[in-house]
């Protein structure tokens, strides 16, 4: 059996919130305050037997209408905030993988019988119906009639006469019924929670510790399995008899080196022999000298250090392995009957904290294999900012919590969103598995994307956001928004932004992430021969229609025309292009809005004093023909002088130094977006600096993504 499902109500930071589960491993993932914790929580409080948290009036959700509660129902009635938890437990999708105690224990909540069988637990903290909550009706009738600061009073009236007599329950079924559950069959669930803010080190020092004492006495001649074998029986007694008497030799040798007179004539004194004279006796077992014992580490030098010596990632190692042997044990005959636990659960908070990638990726593995090991751990539930793990595990593991418009709550199941009939999609998804390495992870934790299709515009568009912030006065920084830039490594948008096409009354779509994505990309135009088998080739834009009896052309790439078309119905998503039939590349449109700004000049520009020869003449306002005199491509020379009349002068001397710097950067655009980069953040240092044009279609990808434009 697997928790399946929760539904969450008027807990926190969920409204009303759906969340499934996978069999297996969860890694639930979000920015910050999207509700990763809280969703913890809320499991705990319905699993977490040992350690019954009670809600205050601060775990009500607030983003419900206060008007909600002071408004009378059908029968006339105010009724109370109230928090509701349910879960469904669903039997294992391979009926062989049931344990023979799964039914046992929810057999009772049971809410379908047949098989696959589904259980459900409910959890509500309400206010009681009786005098309290008639006075309940009479306080809030009073706070209406006032018409004062309602929702301020609304909240300190509930905590100051009312939380503190509310009740929780947990119920077993249809909720309906009001069957409670049986605190017996809820405590067969272990549940292990592991929280952000964790000191280990206080549990690892010595023997005393609880926990390692109980895991050490479990795996005390662990090697001598088999109960109901006779020899391994008597191994067992001959180990404690053999121990008892070195034991006992120890303790009298101990005794004999204490001088006792002292201490005795001391008692006599003070009167206290009167009823005996006090002496010294003793005895010693195992879990006894376990206090004894301090937790170490080995080197392969043969140096040995304690654990407080060592590394916090790796001690939170060692202590989650002690946990998951505690995990172990508590599933086994070792403890009574009562004691004894069907369903481990654990649950951590960012585990990659200490843990460096390798650390992560590796503890990851591990988690896996102990879940094939079902007496370790059944159900693991992670919450995580690290884009390592969202990167190890697969994409169907994964679960996203996103604050989306209007502060509603989007659950995301990125493995989801694909049709798994349609071939298409079943190669999208394949190739996100594939390429959704760390670097490209971020997109499943920002608030909103810019994809780009290469690492020129991945390195700049940061350094473009400031100048736009500066230009335009407004809060457009990425980082202060959140907005991460993603490189696709090519123009393999679609494949990507399926996990992006979000459609609420979609049953496929609704699964997809809600979030602003803008996807940049080039027009690239292209011309192709009129002739059997010719092939499409690039082109520049001042090359379009120059030679229509020899050539066909197409003003925008296939690609760009695609992403365009089936961006329409996704309403979360836009694309940013350059202005079709005038624009080409993201370098071609750098120096064609800039074409005097020498900034763009790095030493990774082959042509540089070429280019600074012609953006002084252009900035002399000199004439095409004169600029055509200093370049030395007589290929690019004849398509300038060759392109349409409806090119005018000013912009074919823009295309010329825009085409110029596209050829002269095209073999290290890395390079050269680097050094770029940092030449323009130096530039924003200045008081004066030189003026640089962001390009237009650049500037509203990064406004659109800022939430800067109106969806």
């Amino acid at each position: 059996m697997y928790i399946s499902q929760i539904e969450i109500f008027n807990f926190r930071s969920f409204q009303q919130n759906v969340i499934e589960f996978n069999e297996g491993m969860n890694v639930i993932i979000g920015h910050n305050n999207a509700g990763k914790t809280n969703l913890l929580s809320a499991l705990g409080l319905i699993f977490n037997q040992n350690q019954r948290y009670r809600p205050d009036v601060e775990d009500f959700n607030k983003n419900i209408p206060i008007c909600h509660y002071l408004t009378k129902n059908e029968k006339g009635i105010y009724i109370p905030p109230k928090i509701t938890i349910s879960v469904w437990i669903q039997e294992s999708s391979e009926f062989s993988n049931e344990l023979s105690d799964d039914n046992n224990v929810i057999y009772a909540w049971r809410i379908i019988v047949d098989r696959p069988y589904l259980a459900k637990l409910t959890y509500e903290f309400f206010l009681p119906e009786g005098a309290i909550f008639a006075n309940y009706q009479k306080d809030i009738q009073k706070l209406v009639d006032e018409k004062k600061d309602i929702e301020i009073d609304f909240w300190d009236l509930l905590k100051r006469k009312y939380i503190r007599k509310y009740i929780s329950r947990i119920y077993g079924g249809d909720e309906k019924l009001r069957n409670r559950a049986n605190s017996e069959e809820l405590s067969k669930f272990d549940y292990q929670f592991l929280d952000a803010i964790r000191d280990v080190e206080k549990k690892l020092l010595t023997g005393k510790n609880i926990l390692l004492k109980e895991v050490l006495t479990y795996f005390l001649d662990y090697q001598l399995e088999g109960e109901n074998d006779a020899e391994l029986q008597d191994e067992r007694e001959k180990r404690y008899e053999n121990f008892r008497e070195e034991s006992g030799k120890l303790i009298k040798s101990l005794k004999e080196r204490i001088h006792t007179e002292p201490i005795l004539d001391y008692a006599k004194n003070v009167g206290a022999s009167i009823e005996g004279i006090p002496n010294f006796e003793g005895r010693i077992n195992e879990v006894e000298l376990f206090s004894a014992l301090s937790l170490i580490i080995e080197k392969e030098t043969g140096i040995k250090i304690p654990v407080t010596h060592n590394g916090l990632g790796y001690n939170n190692l060692i202590y989650m392995s002690i946990l998951l042997a505690k995990m172990q044990m508590q599933c086994t005959d070792y403890v009574n009957e009562d004691e004894q636990k069907v369903f481990p659960m654990l649950l951590i908070e960012e585990p990659e904290a200490h843990l460096h990638p390798a650390m992560q990726y590796k503890f990851l593995k591990f988690l896996k294999q102990k879940l094939k090991e079902k007496d370790k751990v059944r159900q693991i539930f992670i919450t995580t900012h690290s884009t390592h793990i969202t990167a190890a595990v697969d994409l169907d593991e994964i679960i996203i919590l996103n604050i989306a418009q209007q502060q509603k709550l989007n659950v995301s199941y990125p493995g989801k969103v694909f049709d798994l009939d349609s071939e298409e999609d079943k190669k999208s998804k394949a190739y996100v598995k594939r390429f959704l390495d760390a670097t490209k992870s971020d997109m499943l934790f920002a608030k909103s994307i810019i994809m780009v299709e290469g690492i020129a515009e991945q390195l700049l568009l940061s350094c473009f956001a400031d100048y736009v912030k500066k230009e335009k006065h407004i809060p457009v920084s990425l980082e202060d928004n959140h907005v991460c830039v993603v490189n696709i490594s090519g123009r393999y948008f679609n494949h990507f932004l399926k996990l992006f096409y979000y459609a609420e009354q979609d049953p496929l779509r609704k699964s997809a992430i809600n979030k602003r994505i803008s996807c940049i990309t080039d027009t690239d135009p292209t011309k192709r021969k009129i002739e059997k088998k010719a092939k499409n080739t690039k082109c520049f834009p001042f090359e379009l229609q120059s030679n229509p009896k020899e050539y066909t052309y197409k003003d925008e790439s296939t690609v760009l025309f695609e992403l365009k078309q089936k961006q329409k119905d996704h309403n979360n998503i836009r694309i940013f292009s350059q202005l079709k039939g005038k624009g080409k590349t993201f370098e071609y449109e750098l120096a064609y809005w800039n074409p005097t700004c020498q900034l763009l000049l790095t030493d990774y520009v082959s042509n540089r004093n070429e280019l600074e020869s012609l953006m002084s003449l252009y900035l002399d306002g000199k004439d095409l023909d004169e600029m055509l005199t200093r370049v030395k491509s007589e290929k690019l020379i004849s398509k300038i002088k060759a392109a349409p009349q409806t090119w005018e002068e000013k912009e074919k001397k823009k295309a010329l130094i825009a085409a110029r710097y596209l050829q002269s950067v095209e073999s290290n655009k890395g390079e050269h977006a680097l050094e770029l980069a940092y030449q323009l953040r130096k530039n924003l240092e200045k008081g004066q600096p030189v003026s640089f044009r962001v390009p237009p279609y650049i500037e509203e990808a990064i406004l659109w993504a800022c939430g800067q434009e109106e969806g």
